[in-house]
């Protein structure tokens, strides 16, 4: 396995059998028009691209993943539905959009507890604390979690207490039912952002006292107002000694374009 961090929430997973993009946003090595971006170059070639989308705000989803369909042809996209519905001009035939369009057979929807098997990876959808979907990925034996925006929301500094408990409450609703399923993972991107304020890393130290993982990678801190503030974000996820569970588990930070081999 390899895992390529390109930026934010976006990760490119290879196994020997599949290659996942998970919510490419922007490449900061840079994307020519009419070009992949970069990252694609490194990709092997016969092994199938699955594309998939947690949900469509902007740090996560782009329509231009629509075009590389037409400098690639093995690629799937594996949505989540308000992407879908999103997206709606360029993965339906009939729409009226004039531009290219991506078939139906390379397209499927998942709502929150639905499953998909595809050549070479199954994949899993559950809930989130924003919206869309949070996914466990199967593939070559590996069990894989991106959450997409799956976190406790808390807030702490400006919530009141019972706001604060309820984004715990509905925090816990969706890792329960992960956490029955998967007690553990080989892998797990999760966003650790600091914004938040006190606490911030709360959702990350709850998910790895209930689920084994393996490998953790902190996602979701490259938003700031200025190069400094982001600079703290990157700061923050990386201080495992804030989250980490002691007992088990590896901590890595990758900084855009890092890899690591497992």
């Amino acid at each position: 396995m390899q895992l390529t961090y390109i930026y934010h929430d976006c990760f490119v997973l290879e196994t020997s059998q599949a290659v996942v993009i998970f919510d490419y946003w922007r490449d900061p090595a840079g994307t020519e028009r009419g070009r992949l971006p970069r990252f694609f170059d490194s990709l092997p070639d016969g092994i199938p691209v699955y594309v998939m989308v947690s949900h469509h705000h902007k740090d996560h989803y782009t329509r231009d993943i629509f075009e590389w369909t037409h400098l690639r042809s093995d690629i799937h996209y594996i949505l989540s539905r308000d992407t879908a519905k999103s997206a709606r001009p360029y993965i339906t035939p009939d729409s009226h959009y004039a531009g290219h369009k991506v078939g139906a057979e390379q397209v499927t929807v998942l709502s929150p507890g639905e499953s998909v098997t595809l050549p070479s990876l199954t994949v899993h959808a559950y809930g989130s604390t924003d919206i869309g979907n949070s996914w466990v990925v199967e593939s070559d034996g590996l069990s894989v979690m991106h959450a997409g925006d799956l976190n406790a929301w808390i807030w702490k500094d400006e919530s009141t207490e019972e706001e604060v408990n309820k984004a715990l409450a509905d925090y816990r609703a969706v890792l329960d039912v992960i956490a029955a399923e998967w007690p553990r993972l080989d892998v797990c991107m999760f966003p650790v952002d600091s914004r938040i304020g006190t606490d911030y890393w709360t959702g990350a130290a709850m998910l790895v006292r209930a689920i084994d993982v393996a490998h953790f990678f902190p996602m979701h801190f490259e938003l700031g107002e200025t190069r400094a503030d982001v600079a703290q974000r990157h700061q923050d996820a990386a201080d495992f000694r804030a989250y980490a569970n002691r007992e088990r588990g590896e901590y890595i930070f990758l900084e855009s374009g890092g890899r690591f081999w497992s």
